[in-house]
């Protein structure tokens, strides 16, 4: 019996179609802790080979061989739908189904879902949230779950390689999929610069599981673009090279909808020194509690953002880590083996 076990919706292993974007890079930086503080985890996403590894402690189970293997503590990661319904891009959506089996949630002493994302599902077993904001909207859709709770992000592993500048340059960044806002992003640029904000506008994607998100920004920007503003596609960045550029960045430029459900990139962005724009809603107001980011909020308009981008250069943030240390927020995950909150 392991400890926990975690079951993602998403393959973490390339060979399996997986690409490290926030919720996989999470996932492994939970388990990696875990594992350092005496845990015994285990991660069911591979699909590969049959074969299990462990890898920095943690081991990955092959999905077909140990589906149903008992743990402790269970955590189903995003499970917005009946999971033995999806393989491989195949989804087939019944909402009548219960997100979990019975076999499912016996297969643990404790069962929990671990909510990465704007879902709603069956109060089955309890949630953990990643955010406050999260949880609001969530039990706002549902029924609140004797158990359920918020578990922030940890900072993860890296972030602390990234050298902070002490004079950024000029460009604003913005990073995520393409469906996390990057159409309004641009046509909001597009906006600001015809208002004289003549600073360029750096695009970057984390690796993709299905190469068409790529395509779909390319043929995106060439349609937008016509004009040929200041617009630059840097492609799909790994981890380390996307902190990079934000570390230099004039701001973190994500003034668009949908918004994060935590917001991970805000708290890197400040860690780094990075002032960030981004609208009202999610996480935002747990994160970005320094005056120089600023949150859009329903009575601003285009001529307020315009005003905060004017000086942007020279805001300088911090933030408080407290909340977000691995330390302390490993001691959450832990207190679920052992019953506390």
């Amino acid at each position: 019996m392991f400890d926990l076990m975690i079951q993602t919706n998403v393959p973490l292993f390339e060979e399996d179609g997986g690409a490290m974007g926030g919720t996989e890079r999470q996932v492994l930086t939970v388990a990696e802790k875990l594992v350092q503080e005496g845990v015994d985890v285990a991660i069911l996403h591979s699909q590969t080979n049959g074969k299990d590894r462990i890898i920095n402690g943690v081991k990955h189970l092959n999905v077909y061989r140990h589906y149903y293997d008992n743990s402790k503590v269970r955590l189903f990661c995003n499970h917005f739908g009946y999971a033995l319904n999806m393989h491989k891009g195949y989804y087939m959506s019944n909402p009548h189904i219960n997100a979990l089996s019975p076999i499912e949630i016996n297969s643990a002493e404790k069962s929990y879902v671990w909510f990465h994302n704007w879902y709603t599902c069956h109060e089955l077993v309890p949630r953990i949230f990643n955010s406050k904001a999260v949880q609001s909207y969530v039990l706002k859709k549902g029924k609140k779950v004797n158990g359920d709770q918020v578990i922030p992000y940890m900072v993860p592993n890296g972030i602390q390689d990234i050298e902070k500048k002490q004079k950024r340059g000029d460009y604003l960044y913005w990073m995520s999929a393409f469906g996390k806002g990057l159409k309004e992003a641009v046509l909001m640029y597009i906006a600001l610069y015809e208002r004289d904000i003549r600073k360029p506008l750096y695009i970057s994607i984390p690796p993709q599981r299905m190469k068409k998100d790529v395509d779909i920004v390319t043929r995106f920007l060439q349609d937008a673009n016509k004009l040929n503003y200041p617009i630059r596609f840097l492609g799909e960045l790994k981890y380390e090279n996307a902190m990079k550029t934000l570390s230099n960045a004039a701001c973190l430029f994500r003034p668009t909808l949908p918004q994060e459900t935590f917001g991970l990139v805000y708290l890197e962005a400040n860690q780094l020194g990075v002032p960030v724009i981004t609208n009202e809603g999610d996480a935002a107001e747990e994160i970005l509690t320094d005056k120089n980011n600023m949150i859009i909020r329903k009575n601003n308009n285009l001529h307020d953002i315009v005003d905060w981008l004017s000086d942007v250069d020279n805001k300088q943030v911090t933030v408080n880590m407290d909340t977000f240390d691995p330390d302390k927020v490993s001691k959450q995950w832990i207190g679920l083996l052992d019953g506390k909150k």
